[in-house]
């Protein structure tokens, strides 16, 4: 059985961090959603085309990954209704149950650092998410879920989310 797991968050809340110190320990694969949509935005494509083909080929990606066996950890956040239901249909093709990962920082000063300070990819923002400036966005309710205060040490994050992930995986 392939385990999928949905790290979720704003930019800079440390999704990508801990997806790749996590998957190595889960014998995951990470799919990062803005390497796809980096190389659409470099090819001239506009960000709301990249964004949605984006989206497109990551899901078919992941569900291409799943029928191969193997597991997968989704590095995008769950910001709209669509998303969450190529994720949710994701876990049941895989036969895994939905694992969601959310990631906080709940030190501003320190989000903002992030984002200004990090290697960014052409998609990345550099300022905080304003969910009210993207028509049809809102966080996710799902549960259950992890959620993490990403200003902790990253092995402790890693170790509470292998619990977490593991848990949720019938025996």
């Amino acid at each position: 059985m392939s385990i999928v797991v949905q790290m979720h968050g704003e930019p800079g809340s440390g999704k990508s961090t801990l997806a790749r110190a996590l998957a190595p320990r889960i014998d995951a694969i990470v799919l990062d959603k803005d390497v796809i949509k980096s190389a659409l935005l470099r090819t001239g494509l506009s960000e709301q085309i990249a964004g949605s083909g984006a989206y497109e080929v990551y899901f078919d990606l992941a569900r291409s990954l799943v029928e191969q066996h193997r597991s997968v950890i989704l590095d995008n956040p769950v910001f709209w209704p669509r998303v969450e239901e190529k994720w949710l249909a994701l876990t049941v093709a895989a036969g895994s149950p939905p694992t969601l990962i959310e990631c906080i920082c709940p030190d501003r000063d320190e989000l903002v650092r992030r984002l200004a300070t990090r290697e960014g990819l052409e998609s990345h923002p550099r300022e905080p998410l304003a969910l009210d400036r993207h028509p049809g966005s809102a966080p996710t309710s799902f549960q259950p879920r992890l959620t993490l205060d990403t200003t902790r040490p990253l092995q402790d994050l890693v170790e509470e989310t292998v619990a977490y992930a593991l848990a949720e995986v019938p025996a």
